[in-house]
């Protein structure tokens, strides 16, 4: 993988990936955030359902800091708006 720039930021990188926190997808430098096929983490499968996940966990950590005054309300899509489920 070809990091291009990146390369120069100061990220900790693992064979041209960058490590980032596997809850957060946050790299050690604050402000960034790296999935997909460039994160890196201990045990991770490169599947694209991961780089799914890995948005909605990133998602989740930069919202607070984008909207400060805002709760998140997270909800489960399977069942919003499923008839007959509370």
């Amino acid at each position: 993988m070809n990091l291009g720039p990146t390369a120069g930021w100061g990220l900790a990188l693992d064979h041209n990936r960058i490590e980032v926190d596997p809850a957060t997808c946050a790299p050690n430098r604050a402000g960034l955030y790296a999935i997909g096929d460039i994160a890196h983490y201990p045990g991770k499968l490169k599947l694209i359902l991961t780089g799914f996940t890995e948005a909605a966990m990133a998602m989740r950590a930069i919202y607070p800091l984008v909207y400060p005054e805002r709760e998140l309300h997270f909800e489960y899509s399977t069942a919003t708006g499923v008839v007959g489920l509370p």
